[in-house]
């Protein structure tokens, strides 16, 4: 039965592009169906050319040229896109094909194309006329300069990146840009952070910042 007064609010900031983001999306994920509160999980992809560089990086690619780094731009931002489209089918339906889809390209090497993304949308369960209608729409535009903005509202520099507010009186919100394991999100959780005499203790225990 999950707790009626206590809501758990989790946003996820990652890179379509990034194994790392993918694997912590599934801890996330996880961690909710364990969690005896509501969660409410948001999903919010970064991209921008930072990002696009750091992609370099970890891939050790050196001297990458203009049309690499727009063409690494241009394949995020079409899966942004998509995600925006699918999540207008509700939020949870977002976060699936989100994930459906770096299941493809992450880990079965697939490349992106209009077909893959069609194909997961229909595997996801989503209604295909409305999905194509959104994918290019303003309004999924829109909706991915909010996610962008937001990213900068919270300070977020480096995906992936977690802020976890734990309560509806939840004074701050917990900010874990580090790799996490569900233990972390369950320890944090599991504590009292608007005591404010609390919050040393916490945060020797646990490696995150307050925001």
């Amino acid at each position: 039965m999950k707790t009626a007064n206590k809501i758990i609010e989790i946003f996820l900031f990652i890179n379509p592009l990034e194994m790392v983001s993918y694997n912590m999306e599934k801890i996330v994920t996880e961690f909710s169906k364990e969690r005896d509160e509501k969660v409410q999980v948001r999903f919010v992809p970064v991209v921008n050319f930072r990002t696009v560089s750091k992609h370099l990086a970890d891939q050790n690619i050196k001297g990458a040229s203009i049309e690499m780094r727009n063409e690494i731009y241009s394949t995020a931002y079409e899966i942004c896109l998509a995600f925006e489209a699918a999540a207008m089918q509700g939020k949870k339906a977002g976060r699936t094909f989100l994930m459906a889809i770096q299941e493809a390209i992450l880990a079965k090497k697939f490349p992106l194309t209009k077909e893959l993304i069609l194909n997961t949308a229909v595997n996801c369960g989503l209604d295909l006329e409305m999905f194509e209608e959104d994918w290019h729409s303003e309004f999924s535009k829109e909706d991915f300069l909010t996610d962008q903005k937001l990213a900068r509202d919270m300070g977020i520099e480096a995906s992936p990146a977690c802020v976890i507010y734990n309560g509806r009186e939840a004074s701050y919100g917990c900010l874990i840009e580090t790799h996490f394991t569900k233990q972390l999100l369950h320890g944090i959780s599991n504590v009292d952070i608007t005591d404010s005499h609390t919050i040393q203790d916490i945060q020797k225990q646990y490696n995150f910042d307050f925001i």
